[in-house]
């Protein structure tokens, strides 16, 4: 089967005042393998939820894992790993909480990274996912 790519966007529309045109996609389907590109405060149509608020960036970010997931043939149950980048400490119970609510007792394995910046500064929590669809 030959990969199917979700949602394909050019970064310039994510990215005005930096000069990067890449093509990508929001997620891709290798066989019953779904990655998803990571999730941040931008809603799907490229408008921007949480200035300033790590825990509605979160929010936003895990409701875009569960339509991006649906569109590629998952479910947030098949979530097998899940990374979480934030810019500050502080951030990280808050953001937790969220993820957790959103995940329920799905129980994927897990890394969290405090970083000193992501893509844009308003930026403050990145979601990365991979699942598995069970054969």
């Amino acid at each position: 089967m030959a990969h199917q790519r979700f949602r394909r966007f050019n970064t310039g529309l994510f990215y005005k005042d930096q000069d990067i045109k890449n093509e990508m996609c929001m997620a891709v389907r290798a066989g019953n393998l779904v990655f998803l590109r990571g999730q941040t405060g931008f809603t799907l149509d490229g408008g921007f939820t949480g200035v300033g608020d790590a825990a509605a960036q979160a929010d936003q970010a895990m409701r875009n894992v569960k339509v991006l997931l649906e569109e590629a043939g998952a479910k947030m149950e098949h979530i097998c790993k899940i990374t979480t980048y934030i810019t500050d400490r502080a951030f990280r119970e808050p953001v937790y909480q969220v993820i957790g609510r959103h995940l329920g007792d799905i129980a994927p394995v897990g890394t969290g990274l405090i970083v000193s910046g992501l893509a844009l500064p308003e930026m403050l929590v990145e979601i990365d996912v991979d699942a598995v669809i069970p054969a």
